[in-house]
């Protein structure tokens, strides 16, 4: 009878043992779970703004490393990057979120990338954004409420309210038409207008019958306050109507007082948009997209 108790005993304490293993494991296992949630929060990083070379995806204005930058990282890492908040809802109104690996904003204050599901934002018509759509972010909520107090207009918008808010620019003198200018045809180009500099003006020279890896001459004269604009930085963006994504950047020259010229060979049939680009050194950032038909 006690060499039977033995074998209970020792059963019931080989049992207990593996009881208290597979707990182990068990949390183990949650761990590691939460670990990977962790993980999958911080899968998609935001990229550094370089304020020399990164435009914005929507408006192509230059994009300062200020409270204002917005950026989407896509689930291919790729990163997009937007000057102001309602830039990056339009791009979103326009391709979905599908794609979208995740969503960043500023902190007003700290200019630190914060989720944009975590944030808090403010909306006024007198908050001055890059392209005027009034709306800032904090990571605090309390932030939000003091810069509301101390300045003595705005609303608190939620993450879900910027999803209902009607996205729309404040300020004329911010006016940037995001579809391609309409303009007159004339023999030898068009002038463009709708600038943010006052007194700018470009007249683009478009090329004629584009046939596939003709070379061809890109022209356009630039004035400001009337006279020719020289010594500026001048660029044509280029790309195919089905692959907004795959851009074709090519530096134009002076070749007399702002007349500045590039050439070109379009490589496929179809449909091309022209986006020039123009900077200076005191801080001038003026673009314009144009259309062009490629054929055999």
């Amino acid at each position: 009878m006690k060499k039977f108790n033995l074998f209970v005993c020792l059963a019931i304490f080989t049992m207990i043992l593996a009881a208290c293993g597979g707990n182990d494991e068990t949390n183990s296992d949650a761990s590691e779970m939460v670990d990977s949630d962790e993980t999958a929060e911080l899968e998609f990083e935001p990229e550094d703004i370089d304020p020399d070379s990164d435009v914005c995806e929507i408006c192509a204005m230059a994009i300062a490393d200020d409270q204002h930058a917005t950026q989407i990282i896509l689930k291919n890492d790729r990163s997009l990057k937007f000057d102001d908040l309602g830039c990056m809802y339009e791009w979103i109104e326009e391709n979905g979120e599908d794609d979208i690996g995740a969503k960043f904003v500023r902190d007003f204050n700290t200019e630190e990338w914060v989720l944009l599901e975590d944030a808090t934002y403010v909306f006024a018509e007198d908050i001055d954004t890059p392209m005027a759509y009034g709306i800032i972010s904090f990571e605090d909520e309390t932030d939000a409420e003091s810069y509301i107090e101390e300045n003595d207009h705005g609303e608190i918008l939620t993450v879900d309210d910027l999803g209902d808010h009607k996205w729309e620019m404040m300020d004329h003198d911010h006016d940037h038409d995001h579809d391609h200018h309409d303009h007159d045809d004339h023999a030898d180009g068009f002038h463009t207008d709708g600038f943010h500099t006052d007194g700018f003006d470009m007249h683009i020279i478009e090329p004629e019958n584009v046939t596939v890896s003709e070379e061809n001459t890109l022209e356009v004269h630039i004035t400001l306050d009337e006279a020719d604009l020289e010594d500026a930085n001048v660029r044509y963006e280029i790309w195919q109507e089905s692959d907004r994504d795959n851009t074709e950047w090519i530096d134009a020259g002076e070749v007399a007082a702002g007349n500045y010229v590039a050439d070109y060979a379009f490589e496929e049939v179809g449909t091309y948009y022209i986006q020039i680009h123009v900077e200076d050194d005191e801080d001038l950032h003026e673009h314009v997209e144009y259309e062009v038909k490629v054929k055999e």
